[in-house]
């Protein structure tokens, strides 16, 4: 599904379907693609396998972030504080409930409109002798006797298109159909919220964003994992209100030509690099094996890209501290207070906050357990130094 209707929007933007006077209907396709994202994401939690609850506790996490409705969304989408039963059911009636439903009445929506506005023609039988903006008050006019010329002798809606919909149709279900019966589901072993080996990563259409976090700095993180769909969003849903040029050819569009060949071209280069680094393995063990909890703590660190901003023995970012021996320097205690709100011990400090809802109480003691363990080449015989001092509390009212 995300591939067709990529590919669809892809050609409706390419031949300017998007123009007059095609504008709603353009508006309804960029809420189906929403909604097929939506049954994307909502349908990672239903096979309730390892990849399905960690890769959704990583998602929830991120629409954590999002200013002034963060905690709502983290609310509506689990049922409460972590990921559990009430999540479940939740996800289940979106998928197979309300988003069937809203998809049912776009559908709907974007085939009434197809059928009483024609199939848009190929753009040269729209651009000769045309005004130069959509806009012009001729333009109107203009479209309907070009169109008209275009449907003499064309291709009937009724049963030319809908046959050839109906046979790409089936031959797509049948070769899904033929995958599911030869290779199976490809489910991996069931969620186990204890299991803190796991690392998480996202489907190839969600590939761009979760790559383009590695290269960023955390405090930037929420604007990129919000900023970055929802500007996209914006930019297709206000398409038709700013490009209203009558040139539909793509060739005869430069800025719009350059602005598909980046999205395009870096979408592509962030899922190679994601695939390519796919490989890559975490912090290692030093001293002794890691806790399940302490392993649980490696995961999030993993999952919410923290190597980022900080290195752990020379691999990592370094707008953040050098966590190689932090274990030596803090106890949990210290680092669970400082990642809830670490403006309180650093005003200056441009760490973002992981208290809830971007993380749970319970989620920041497991990140903070496993950093303890981080000692560089100390064994478990070097008493640690701790430096571990905390704010004054706020003034009384």
């Amino acid at each position: 599904m995300v591939v067709l209707i990529v590919a669809h929007m892809i050609r409706v933007f390419a031949v300017g379907a998007y123009k007059y006077p095609r504008e709603a209907n353009w508006l309804v396709g960029v809420g189906l693609f929403g909604l097929v994202m939506g049954f994307s994401f909502t349908g990672y939690l239903l096979p309730w396998d390892q990849k399905a609850y960690w890769a959704t506790a990583v998602g929830t996490n991120i629409a954590g972030t999002s200013p002034g409705i963060g905690a709502a969304l983290v609310a509506l989408l689990r049922g409460g504080a972590a990921l559990g039963a009430a999540t479940l059911t939740r996800f289940y009636a979106f998928h197979v409930l309300w988003l069937p439903l809203l998809l049912s009445i776009l559908v709907l929506l974007h085939i009434v409109i197809v059928i009483r506005q024609g199939i848009a023609p190929l753009p040269r039988a729209l651009e000769q002798g045309a005004p130069a903006r959509t806009s012009d008050p001729a333009y109107p006019g203009y479209y309907s006797e070009a169109y008209a010329a275009t449907k003499r002798g064309g291709v009937r809606f009724w049963p030319d298109i809908i046959g050839k919909d109906a046979i790409v149709a089936l031959a797509v279900v049948t070769a899904i159909v033929l995958l599911a019966v030869r290779f199976g589901a490809p489910l991996e072993p069931p969620a186990d919220p204890t299991d803190t080996a796991y690392v998480p990563r996202p489907e190839w259409y969600f590939l761009p964003v979760y790559e383009l976090l590695k290269h960023v700095p955390g405090s930037l993180e929420s604007l990129v994992a919000v900023g970055v769909p929802t500007a996209l969003v914006v930019v297709l849903l206000t398409l038709p209100l700013f490009d209203r040029g009558s040139t539909r050819n793509l060739r005869h569009r430069p800025v719009a030509l350059f602005c598909l060949t980046v999205l395009l071209g870096g979408s592509a280069f962030l899922i190679g690099a994601a695939v390519r680094g796919a490989g890559v393995g975490e912090p290692g063990e030093v001293g002794r094996p890691l806790t399940s909890v302490e392993r649980a703590g490696r995961a999030l660190y993993q999952s919410q890209q923290c190597a980022g901003c900080h290195r752990i023995a020379g691999q990592g970012g370094e707008e953040g501290p050098d966590l190689t021996e932090v274990g030596l320097r803090h106890s949990a205690g210290w680092l669970h207070s400082f990642m809830e709100e670490p403006a309180r011990f650093h005003p200056e400090s441009r760490m973002p906050s992981y208290g809830p809802p971007a993380l749970t109480h319970q989620e920041i003691e497991e990140l903070a357990r496993y950093l303890t363990s981080l000692r560089g080449r100390a064994g478990p015989e070097v008493e640690p130094q701790l430096y571990d001092t905390f704010p004054p509390p706020p003034p009384a009212p």
